[in-house]
């Protein structure tokens, strides 16, 4: 199987949690910001990321499809077992909606300075201010304390429930917390302090999951 991806892209390292924590063999394609032709001629023209094509060579993008494709099955109650189903589910679509909707706004100053090329930096800021409005990542830039406190309120009972235990539903890790994971990769990503004014709870969890998910790849 082949992930086609942006290195700091939540959804993406979404996707490659849930593969991680499978087993599943994948190589990771890693897509220029500024020329998606590739991804483009892959799939017909859709040019966001992640896209999984598998062995078969049938393409799926969008990263919950990606994820439903990937548990359907057996092997999907690894991640998702029953009676939890409906709860982690639930807590997925939070963490791709409202938690992201904050997060990826905290993190989007800093992953634009990621970017090597001025016009990839220009790319960047140009699509969202497309759907944002002119001067969002600077005004998102100046509202960084404010956005990082909301982050920290939302993620309040996450951690109080990661205090008490490895995981957000119990001893192993499930899809929620691969959810999670995108959007704490995403966060480190743009700034090492962010993880580290949220909680050091946080931090440990990404470890053990982290360590979770090398395990398995090995096997």
């Amino acid at each position: 199987m082949k992930l086609y991806s942006f290195p700091y892209s939540c959804y993406a390292r979404k996707a490659q949690m849930v593969l991680d924590l499978l087993g599943a063999r994948y190589e990771v394609v890693d897509v220029p910001y500024g020329d998606r032709t590739e991804l483009a001629l892959l799939t017909g023209g859709y040019i966001q990321v992640p896209v999984l094509v598998d062995d078969a060579g049938e393409v799926t993008a969008d990263s919950r499809s990606i994820c439903k494709r990937l548990l359907d099955g057996p092997r999907g109650a690894e991640l998702v077992p029953p009676p939890w189903q409906g709860p982690i589910w639930a807590y997925s679509d939070w963490c791709d909606g409202p938690l992201e909707d904050v997060c990826f706004r905290l993190a989007t100053p800093g992953l634009r300075e990621l970017f090597e090329r001025p016009a990839d930096r220009a790319l960047y800021t140009f699509i969202k201010e497309r759907k944002f409005g002119r001067g969002c990542v600077e005004e998102w830039k100046r509202s960084e304390e404010a956005l990082l406190a909301r982050t920290g309120e939302m993620l309040a009972p996450t951690i109080e429930t990661l205090r008490r235990q490895s995981f957000l539903f119990g001893a192993s890790p499930t899809l929620a917390d691969a959810s999670l994971y995108g959007l704490c990769f995403m966060l480190r990503a743009a700034s090492p302090r962010f993880l580290g004014s949220l909680a050091e709870t946080v931090k440990s969890w990404m470890e053990k999951l982290e360590k979770v998910a090398h395990r398995r790849r090995a096997v």
